[in-house]
């Protein structure tokens, strides 16, 4: 955030509705809502990436003046950061399962979801994010899937953060790969019966033996360079089995 005052306007449009009030804004009555204005630029992102929420353009979209728009949000940094928030209200995390490995997994997979629905989340930065009251609630849902644990609450967090940080590379992989279809029009399959040719034009012969063996597997399993849906099934097991000490743990 650009000033203290940011933080503080931020901070009070995030708990705007549990505090029964908005954030003051100077001017005559407003004719759309703070809701209104996170919404819409929720649709413009889901549509066009963050790249297309410019303060401008959502200004357009719901008929004020681009001025009339900071009454609103103060900045754009705030913005996202509403959105974010507002994406989490109806994201929420599944049930507990019977063992918390089983808990974790269903969350990784539904934020997984959550950043497939809306790419844009992967451009938003976590780092200094204000916690609102949809993020926080989801944050107290995972802590209490290992709350029964005799674990230190640094390491509860850690765990968290280990599963997110999982989750969004893999999810960054998939968005990349989708897009790479919708930009060329062609399907991996069809764009390697072009490139593979001449890569085997190009690559001096046993140049890279283990690339072109392992590499070979994977494309006559998945007709693709890789298989994101795959690979984050497979390294979400992996994650969860490098915790599992940890998971095991019980008062005694």
């Amino acid at each position: 955030m650009s000033t203290a005052d940011d933080v503080r306007t931020l901070v009070r449009l995030l708990w705007r509705a549990e505090a029964g009030v908005e954030a003051p804004r100077r001017g005559p009555r407003q004719r759309v809502s703070v809701d209104d204005v996170v919404r819409t630029a929720i649709r413009r992102a889901d549509a066009g990436g963050l790249g297309a929420v410019s303060m401008r353009a959502l200004a357009a979209d719901l008929g004020i003046g681009p001025m009339s728009l900071y009454t609103y949000v103060p900045t754009r940094d705030v913005l996202v950061a509403l959105m974010v928030d507002e994406v989490a209200a109806h994201a929420p995390m599944p049930p507990s399962s019977s063992t918390v490995v089983e808990s974790l997994a269903g969350v990784a997979r539904a934020l997984r979801a959550e950043c497939l629905a809306h790419p844009w989340l992967l451009e938003a930065s976590p780092w200094r994010q204000v916690l609102g009251p949809h993020r926080l609630a989801r944050y107290e849902r995972q802590l209490e899937l290992l709350e029964p644990l005799d674990i230190s609450d640094v390491q509860r967090d850690n765990i968290i953060a280990l599963i997110g940080a999982f989750v969004t590379g893999n999810a960054r992989e998939a968005i990349g790969a989708r897009v790479a279809a919708d930009e060329t029009g062609m399907s991996d399959a069809h764009w390697w019966e072009i490139a593979g040719p001449e890569l085997a034009v190009v690559i001096p012969d046993g140049a890279f033996p283990l690339s072109d063996r392992v590499g070979s597997a994977v494309g006559e399993i998945h007709q693709a360079p890789g298989a994101p849906d795959d690979a984050f099934e497979f390294g979400l097991s992996r994650v969860l089995d490098g915790v599992r000490p940890l998971l095991s743990r019980r008062p005694m």
